[in-house]
């Protein structure tokens, strides 16, 4: 069985979110996503390369689910007639801050 780092390949980042869930290893989603990276004509990824993708996926899904949960708090206090704008934009912007120290480190120079 060959490896070989495939590095930036946005075929690889796709598999990953298709096949990673949080309740299963890294372990086990580099299986799935070399197998599915063998479907598609690609070598398989080393297992550095996928655990770090998955740790970002991972991260990435945790801050959506923040993004969401601060998004239906500022809805419900529109309905309900208060305009919580400040605390909004201070929790928005937290967010962001977690998000870019996450993955601007990781774009490609």
């Amino acid at each position: 069985m060959r490896f070989a780092v495939v590095a930036n390949d946005p075929r690889l980042v796709d598999l990953v979110r298709l096949l990673d869930r949080d309740e299963v290893s890294a372990a086990q989603t580099w299986r799935a996503v070399g197998e599915g990276a063998e479907r598609l004509g690609l070598m398989r990824p080393g297992y550095g390369l996928i655990r770090e993708l998955v740790r970002l996926e991972r991260r990435r899904r945790e801050l959506r689910a923040q993004t969401i949960e601060v998004l239906k708090t500022a809805a419900s206090g529109f309905a309900a007639g208060r305009a919580p704008f400040r605390p909004l934009l201070d929790d928005l912007e937290r967010i962001r801050c977690r998000r870019a120290l996450v993955f601007d480190e990781h774009k490609p120079p």
